[in-house]
């Protein structure tokens, strides 16, 4: 995804995070000013209780957390923590967090990428 949620949320995004965003922001017809407000947007904090807060239904909080996985290559302890406290806020049970990883990583194994 352009815009790395967990990334955001725990204040980093690192050199090669930075270099896929840079490229994909080529990718579109921006001048500068545009360029520079996505970036300041960028170095805000994401206020991860306001997406939880969200949900207004099992379901929902179930698709939020799906959405955050799809956009996350667990590589990192800040990564992993993200996704276990985001999971707490959006009231999953273990047992349902685990179901969505399989289903994501089920679905994306069989994606070929570009």
């Amino acid at each position: 995804m352009l815009c790395r949620e967990a990334d955001r949320a725990i204040n980093y995004i690192d050199a090669l995070e930075q270099k896929k965003i840079f490229s994909r922001m080529d990718e579109f017809e921006l001048d500068n000013d545009d360029k520079v407000f996505f970036m300041d947007e960028l170095r805000v904090p994401f206020d991860v209780d306001y997406v939880a807060g969200a949900a207004r239904t099992p379901e929902e909080a179930a698709a939020i957390y799906a959405a955050s996985l799809l956009d996350i290559d667990i590589d990192t302890a800040q990564e992993k923590s993200y996704l276990n406290s985001h999971a707490v806020r959006l009231k999953l049970d273990a047992t349902l967090v685990e179901h969505i990883h399989a289903t994501v990583e089920a679905a994306t194994e069989t994606i070929t990428p570009v």
